[in-house]
């Protein structure tokens, strides 16, 4: 066991901190149909007076500028309206940290299916109410647009609690949605988001090859400056607040749940007692040694047969919701390119609810 866990650890610790992170280029086909959205106004909102809050504000607003936020909305295949006017139209949306071209491939699935399709694209790593409100906005702006054509959300990780916050408050909920179907949902959050302060970090400065260190920078505050981690932890009063509602009556719910985690109990034990007694012999880290013993005990996210590398199945389900389907995937691969039979059987399941 000694010789085998490191590999493994490393797997499942870049996807704990990547949670879907990509560094792909945009998808080139998609033309952008909400350019009719004061996305700027959804962004820009206060969100509280720590000096955290005021500080990242004042970032965005000196850093970021309207041709930044243009990427953001909804993003239509450019050809959606030659389809069956009685087909929905199918939106992805992306989970922390990742991008519309990073769920691509399940996109072209859905196409190939027959169904018009295209992409929800919000700021990756900003706080979820506003992503819920510019979803909201960018929903009822289609349906002025088309008020006959109905949507499904295919949502992958932390695209379903932005699509679920929108569609089960009556504030928001657009009225156009019949189906939601929610890929690897951190339903009651991701003990992992614990240490989501490396995401920043490996997206534009570790993994990306390209831009000088003023264009890093200057994305890093475009797509978010981390404030969605802090929603994503369990119990959060985000989650709690929101997993309090009732499902919305008019939609059809599904979720899809991974156990395609990399660990065993006892090569996480042994990592977790590992890492715990050295910290504890520094001098003045004790107790946090001793936190870190307690986070790392609860990390079902990355125990193969009940988490999925980054969402644990127990904290994946949703109350209410019956067609609950469990697959052992990985939730980084899981919208990926269909290289194994467990990501076309996720493909599979998500056309067969789509009929």
């Amino acid at each position: 066991m000694i010789y085998s866990w490191p590999t493994r650890l490393a797997a499942a610790l870049i996807a704990a901190t990547l949670t879907g992170v990509s560094t792909a280029e945009p998808v080139a086909s998609l033309a952008d149909n909400s350019d009719c959205l004061d996305v700027e106004s959804y962004l820009f909102r206060p969100a509280g007076d720590s000096l955290g809050t005021r500080t990242r504000n004042w970032l965005r607003r000196k850093f970021v500028c309207e041709d930044d936020l243009a990427c953001y909305g909804i993003q239509l295949d450019e050809c959606w309206l030659a389809a069956e006017p009685d087909k929905p139209v199918v939106l992805v949306v992306h989970g922390y940290n990742s991008t519309p071209a990073r769920n691509e491939p399940l996109a072209e699935a859905i196409r190939g299916a027959g169904f018009p399709c295209g992409h929800f694209a919000y700021p990756n790593d900003y706080t979820i109410p506003a992503s819920t409100q510019l979803l909201s906005a960018a929903l009822r702006h289609f349906a002025s647009e088309h008020p006959r054509r109905r949507v499904v959300l295919v949502c992958h990780s932390m695209g379903g609690i932005v699509a679920r916050a929108c569609v089960e408050d009556a504030l928001y909920d657009p009225g156009n949605v019949d189906k939601l179907i929610l890929i690897a949902p951190p339903t009651r959050g991701t003990a992992v988001a614990h240490f989501a302060i490396a995401t920043d970090v490996w997206e534009h400065w570790l993994a990306r090859r390209e831009g000088n260190p003023w264009e890093r920078f200057h994305d890093s505050v475009v797509d978010g400056l981390g404030e969605a981690a802090c929603e994503l932890c369990p119990d959060s009063p985000l989650l709690r607040e929101l997993n309090g509602r009732p499902r919305n009556p008019r939609i059809a719910y599904s979720v899809i749940l991974g156990t395609g985690a990399c660990l065993t109990d006892g090569e996480l034990a042994w990592v977790r007692d590992s890492i715990v007694r050295r910290l504890a012999r520094w001098p003045g880290i004790a107790s946090s040694a001793t936190r870190l013993h307690t986070l790392l005990g609860d990390l079902d996210e990355l125990v193969e047969g009940r988490g999925d590398g980054v969402v644990a199945v127990d904290r994946g389900r949703l109350r209410g919701v019956g067609d609950t389907l469990v697959l052992p995937f990985g939730h980084l691969a899981v919208t990926g390119e269909p290289t194994s039979d467990v990501v076309r059987q996720v493909q599979q399941a998500v056309i067969q609810r789509l009929n």
